[in-house]
């Protein structure tokens, strides 16, 4: 299993704010999952100094495709997590300002979508 250094290793940007963020997903289309968060099977990071998301499988087989949609420009990225093979990927996007989607698709069908924004 892939393990995702602890945020303060990261440290702080100029603002004081945090240089990694947790983007929150939720299972199904807008469907809360009633589960608990610590055994959901997806973690989603943006690292804004390399504007990349970091994704944690931390349980699975198969594949899972990534989509990652800016809603203010129109820019969309593409990656697949072979996770046989990996627990971890890291998706390259372009840091430009808005709102953006990340969705994942695993084998079976299940989604997990979360919304995040750069200024």
């Amino acid at each position: 299993m892939a393990v995702l250094l602890p945020l303060s290793l990261f440290g702080k940007n100029d603002d004081n704010e945090n240089a990694v963020v947790k983007i929150p997903l939720q299972y199904g289309q807008g469907v809360k999952n009633n589960r608990n968060i610590f055994v959901e099977p997806i973690e989603s990071y943006y690292y804004y100094v390399t504007n990349t998301i970091i994704t944690n499988v931390l349980d699975g087989s198969g594949s899972i495709s990534v989509s990652v949609f800016n809603r203010s420009t129109g820019e969309v990225w593409y990656d697949t997590i072979d996770c046989s093979v990996q627990q971890q990927i890291i998706t390259q996007i372009s840091g430009t300002p808005g709102v953006y989607e990340v969705v994942y698709m695993t084998a079976s069908g299940d989604t997990y979508s979360g919304l995040f924004e750069i200024k």
